[in-house]
């Protein structure tokens, strides 16, 4: 989980060495910004409590991260049917962020993220994400839940017009309103039973004004 060096040699084998080591820099240093003005909104709210700060970053994370990534190869983004925002795909992974964590020495990979996964990440986890190594085996004669009755297929249409076999990468962070942005990782991860994620590889990035070997 070490951030300091260049790309790993799991993101060049996604994106190539350039791309990758552009999407290393350029991913922290957009969460970074969209931290930031979640924190001018709190500020400028006088209210004690985080309920500017919250809704702020949660929209500002999806679109600042595709401000600071749209001039680089292979970028485009999506407005999903019914989402209050668009999702950037890169080279046709989706970079899903999610802020999973208020301390920067929590590893995503601990946190058991419940109701924390936006409806919108399930979802393409679900319909994108890879194979769980197991699967919860429902009982019998239960009714379906209303996640598995869910019909997702013009999320999927819309995704698959623009990236016909995408990948989901969660671009996973920890931040609050007091300190800011404190960690940001990346990694791939597979979902179990819509609450439960099963990690595969995971790394940190490094933080904005931290350079490599720092």
């Amino acid at each position: 989980m070490d951030a300091s060096g260049g790309p790993s040699r799991w993101s060049v084998e996604r994106f190539g060495h350039p791309l990758a080591a552009a999407l290393r820099q350029e991913i922290p240093a957009a969460l970074h910004r969209a931290v930031e003005l979640a924190r001018g909104a709190r500020e400028a709210s006088a209210l004690d409590t985080d309920h500017a700060f919250g809704p702020v970053r949660w929209k500002q994370q999806y679109e600042v991260l595709h401000e600071h990534l749209m001039e680089l190869p292979g970028v485009t983004d999506v407005h999903p049917p019914r989402a209050q925002v668009r999702v950037t795909i890169c080279r046709d992974h989706l970079l899903l962020p999610w802020r999973y964590a208020k301390r920067g020495d929590v590893d995503m990979r601990d946190v058991r993220p419940g109701n924390d996964l936006s409806r919108l990440i399930r979802d393409l986890l679900i319909l994108f994400g890879p194979e769980p190594s197991h699967r919860e085996v429902p009982l019998p004669l239960m009714p379906l839940t209303p996640e598995e009755e869910r019909d997702r297929s013009a999320l999927r249409e819309a995704i698959e017009k623009l990236a016909p076999r995408p990948s989901v990468l969660l671009v996973g962070f920890a931040c609050n309103s007091d300190a800011g942005l404190l960690r940001v990782s990346w990694g791939e991860a597979a979902l179990i039973g819509n609450r439960e994620l099963e990690w595969g590889h995971v790394e940190d990035l490094p933080l904005p004004g931290r350079r490599a070997g720092s």
